[in-house]
Parts: structure tokens; C-alpha cells; sequence
């Protein structure tokens, strides 16, 4: 590209370029073992499985963890599953996880034919969260292959092009964009309106607490902007609805996290790291 794309667009640039049966999105600050690719592409020849990822170290600290899959909670907030644990195995089985880390994944081109690529309006995070909770609505598993490694220099590259507003302002507009278009309406009006509330007291505790008044204003402005993209958001919505939903969300929201993932960003536990949802 002539242009940075930021990461929907410019993998969805590659991905409608791309040939053959599958495709690998792979992130430039990574370091892959020899037969990663071997061992994640062998799965993929059950046709039930839409998408996996590898096991993926903290490169520079390999014995760390950077994230074996994500998970979600009820409203929308992810986070990498086994992040920063020492390997000591624990993950050493193929597992089913709610969606595949944008930084490594394998998707099956015809089911990206199906459920649609990646969000442009999303632009950078929880881009991976939304195209692999279509995948499940779709009917589709998405699996950990622990034998496949990759090394991730985590967030080398999008500290290049973002400060911490723009990155949370981000992550929080395509968080509450992910809900609207993914759930259906009686788990939305169950969702949405304690998301909204969460996001207030975010923003009291940025404010008055940490005294940051441009990143407590980036939950504002994330909301502003799905109201002024509403129309579009609605639009998405029904075609997830109407034509790529064929499961329920009893049976999505199995997968999700139990506990409340979005309150440990009140105790500034994973307060919108690069690498979180």
C-alpha cells in the first residue's frame, strides 16, 4: 500500500489479493517456528473449524506467555487467555477459544466468503474479536493448536502510530460497534446499557484518579461516533443477523468468560493495553 492502512484494511488489502484455500495473517513484530505453519494448516482440514491460531510466546521472554487465544466477557471485554503465565504445558491441548489473536491466525477463505473480512470502520483492535465471533455465529469452531509456535514482540508496531487516546478510543468504539452488530436484541438490551455505565465510570476514575482528561474523553467520543455511524452499524447488524447467524447466543455465550473482565480495568489490571480488547 502507498498509504498506512492501519491493521483492518491493510489485511483486508492482502486477503483479497490473496490465492488458494486459506489465508495466514501474520503481524511484522513476530518470530515463528519452523513448522508453525505445518502444524496450524493440518487442522484445517475439518471442515468445521473456520479459523485457529498458534501458541504464541512473548518474544525475548519464551518461557512467558503472550496469549494461547481470547477471551470475552459478557460486555465485550477481551483480553489474551494465559497472558504473561509461565509455560509449564498447562496449554499443551487443542482447545476450542472464543476468537484467534489478530497476530497469528489461519482462516478458511470460504468461510471469510460467508461471514465477510475484517471491519474497515474498526481500523486497529477488537477487529479479530468481531470477525471470529461471525465465524462461530456462523456455526463455525475456532481452535488453539499449542504445537504451533510464534515469538510476539508485543506492540512494537502500533506504538509506532498510536497514542494511548487513539488506541483507546478505538478499542472502546469497536467494542460497543462489536456488541450491536454480533448480539441478538434481547441480549443487547441486557449488555449494552451496563457497558455504557462501565464506560462512566471509567471515565470518573481517568478523570479524577489517574487526572488524564483526553483519555477519560476517549470513551465519550466513543460513543459519539457509534451514534453518528448508527446507520452503518445497522446495516452490518442485519446482515449478521439475517445471513451469517445460525446459532444462538445461548450457545456463544458458553464460551465467554464467566467472571467480569471489564472491572479489573477499574482496579487499572489491563486498563486498554495495546494488547487487550
Amino acid at each position: 500500500n502507498d498509504k498506512n492502512l492501519f491493521y483492518a484494511d491493510g489485511n483486508n488489502t492482502g486477503i483479497k489479493n490473496s490465492n488458494g484455500e486459506y489465508v495466514v495473517i501474520l503481524n511484522n513484530d513476530t518470530k515463528v517456528d519452523k513448522n508453525w505453519l505445518k502444524e496450524i494448516a493440518k487442522v484445517m482440514k475439518d471442515k468445521n473449524i473456520g479459523a485457529a491460531q498458534p501458541k504464541i510466546m512473548i518474544y525475548g521472554d519464551p518461557s512467558k506467555i503472550d496469549n494461547v487465544g481470547g477471551v470475552i466477557d459478557r460486555f465485550g471485554y477481551a483480553v489474551g487467555k494465559g497472558r504473561n503465565e509461565i509455560d509449564s504445558g498447562q496449554y499443551n491441548k487443542k482447545e476450542e477459544i472464543f476468537f484467534a489473536s489478530g497476530t497469528a491466525m489461519i482462516l478458511r477463505k470460504e468461510v471469510l466468503a460467508e461471514v465477510g473480512i475484517f471491519d474497515s470502520k474498526f481500523v486497529v483492535h477488537w477487529e479479530d474479536v468481531d470477525l471470529s465471533w461471525r465465524i462461530r455465529l456462523e456455526g463455525y469452531k475456532i481452535l488453539l493448536i499449542p504445537k504451533a509456535v510464534i515469538y510476539h514482540k508485543r506492540s512494537k508496531t502500533i506504538k509506532k502510530y498510536g497514542d494511548n487516546f487513539k488506541i483507546s478510543f478505538h478499542i472502546r468504539k469497536n467494542r460497543i460497534s462489536g456488541l450491536i452488530k454480533n448480539y441478538s436484541v434481547t441480549d443487547l438490551v441486557k449488555t449494552l446499557p451496563i457497558l455504557i455505565f462501565i464506560y462512566f465510570l471509567v471515565f470518573i476514575k481517568e478523570l479524577t484518579v489517574e487526572k488524564n482528561i483526553k483519555l477519560a474523553l476517549s470513551s465519550v467520543w466513543a460513543i459519539i461516533w457509534n451514534i453518528k455511524e448508527l446507520p452503518y452499524m445497522l446495516k452490518q447488524r442485519k446482515i449478521v443477523q439475517s445471513k451469517i447467524r445460525k446459532i444462538s447466543d445461548k450457545q456463544i455465550i458458553k464460551f465467554m468468560e464467566k467472571g467480569v473482565v471489564a472491572f479489573k480495568c477499574l482496579q487499572g489490571d489491563i486498563l486498554n493495553s495495546a494488547n487487550d480488547g
